[in-house]
């Protein structure tokens, strides 16, 4: 899908840029799929990217939602980054105004909105701040995320035996840290939840990859 379309009949659009290719506006009217172009016919609600192979032939999925449009990762081999912040498969992020997704190594879609700031609820989510965290805490939170450096894929996040482990510490000790982080970060109960505190963390900038990354480098 290329070239240039005007937005005249909805209030959210995305603006896929891919290399080699003009700019493309979509507007948003109803769930839409996103992958690359594997030359079959042009199916209604999935938007074909061109010109970079690193894009899986389902890469992520944009949705309306009761809060507001948005974005869901799936296991895409390459991942799907929010703002430069990798979003673990399955994860929904709710969109404001100007967020850049990228998918691949050079296809990104910006997202935005008419919504008024009454009205975008997404600011809301995007505002929350990072909590304080003690340094045991953080150890703990570090740990957890470390997977994400292992490989193309969000892998999944540390077990409790193997923070332990690292950390040197009781896996009664590890289950009590994350115990408060789950309450910080208000990850509520429910399945993976070790996997959408890690991909909160990582989402609201409690962890860093850069912080990972100096981690893992520390001696």
């Amino acid at each position: 899908m290329t070239g240039e379309r005007r937005c005249t009949d909805t209030t959210s659009w995305i603006v896929l840029h891919q290399p080699g290719y003009a700019p493309a506006t979509v507007p948003l009217d109803g769930e839409l799929t996103v992958g690359r172009d594997v030359g079959l016919p042009a199916v209604a609600g999935h938007l074909a990217t061109l010109g970079d192979p690193a894009v899986s032939r389902l890469h992520a999925l944009v949705l309306p939602k009761p809060t507001g449009w948005c974005v869901q990762a799936t296991d895409a081999t390459n991942g799907l980054f929010v703002n430069g912040r990798r979003l673990a498969p399955g994860i929904v992020h709710l969109l404001t105004n100007g967020d850049e997704i990228r998918l691949g190594e050079r296809t990104t879609l910006v997202f935005h909105t008419l919504a008024t700031a009454a009205d975008d609820r997404s600011s809301t989510e995007a505002a929350r701040p990072v909590p304080d965290l003690t340094p045991g805490e953080r150890r703990v939170l570090l740990a957890l995320c470390a997977p994400v450096l292992d490989g193309d894929a969000f892998t999944p996040p540390a077990s409790v035996q193997s923070i332990a482990s690292e950390l040197f510490v009781t896996e009664s000790a590890v289950k009590q840290q994350l115990g408060r982080l789950y309450l910080k970060l208000d990850v509520l109960e429910g399945s993976d939840r070790r996997l959408r505190l890690a991909n909160d963390a990582l989402v609201r900038g409690a962890v860093s990859l850069a912080d990972l990354r100096s981690q893992r480098e520390a001696p």
